[in-house]
């Protein structure tokens, strides 16, 4: 019993920790985030805190498996009704977007200091975006299944879909304008690629 209740105490605490991390990601990028900082915020020893988490980048993987939590959640119940495949895909890449718009210092700081940072934490760590990929691949089945296409490998186009989009965020992280309104032209670049040997 007390062993439990240490386990549950202790999550509570990495979640709140993470709550104030993220905070801090969100607000003032990944780079200037000691774990002192952190744990001055948090009202710990920094001794605790590397007690729940065992570095910065650990911290930060945390942060990221649960916004790819959220926002994966976020796109399943927006596509819960939706019947168009197409539209699935679209509100898939939208909403992404959206996510990283409303969050520029999170990426700005690890892309701009490291163009394979994400690369490098998923070969680190289990993949956080893995949940996405899948997801997108069974929408690019269903989009095939629809369209009278045949994809070769679902999960192959899903990972070129998101290298499309992470051009694309380097790009307005560098040069502006309207992350959001190019979810359309992004998806219709890609599907033409795609499925473009495929008829």
């Amino acid at each position: 019993m007390k062993k439990e209740m240490r386990e549950k105490v202790k999550a509570l605490k990495r979640q709140m920790i993470l709550e104030e991390a993220g905070k801090y990601f969100e607000e003032e990028g990944f780079e200037s985030l000691t774990m002192q900082t952190l744990a001055k915020r948090c009202d710990v020893s920094v001794g605790a805190l590397y007690k729940l988490f065992d570095s910065k980048e650990e911290l930060f993987y945390a942060y990221v498996v649960r916004e790819y939590e959220r926002v994966f959640e976020e796109i399943v119940r927006a596509n819960a009704a939706q019947t168009d495949p197409y539209e699935k895909l679209l509100t898939m890449v939208k909403l992404i977007f959206t996510h990283y718009a409303a969050k520029p210092k999170v990426i700005l700081d690890p892309v701009a200091g490291d163009p394979l940072f994400f690369t490098k934490i998923n070969l680190t760590y289990e993949n956080p975006a893995q949940i996405m990929y899948d997801y997108g691949a069974e929408l690019l089945e269903e989009y095939a299944k629809a369209n009278d296409l045949s994809p070769d490998d679902p999960l192959k186009l899903t990972y070129l879909l998101s290298g499309l989009m992470l051009g694309n965020m380097e790009h307005w992280l560098k040069h502006g304008g309207d992350l959001i309104a190019q979810s359309q032209p992004v998806l219709d670049l890609f599907l033409a690629g795609a499925f473009s040997q495929a008829k």
